[in-house]
């Protein structure tokens, strides 16, 4: 599987946050990085979708 190239813009705090994660060997890089933190925003509005789903289904089952 191939990548794509993006172009994000950071405020100074937001780099200077991520560059300390890689200086202290989470990450390997900003691609790194950023690859896992899209990754997990991910993970969590797909959980939160099914949270919501899970609470319909709950709700409809309980007053039809």
């Amino acid at each position: 599987m191939g990548t794509v190239t993006i172009e994000a813009k950071l405020t100074p705090k937001l780099l200077e946050e991520l560059e300390k994660f890689i200086q202290e060997g989470w990450y390997a890089d900003r691609n790194d990085a950023i690859r896992d933190a899209v990754r997990k925003l991910i993970r969590e509005k797909k959980l939160t979708k099914e949270e919501l789903n899970i609470l319909k289904d709950v709700e409809w089952g309980l007053h039809g």
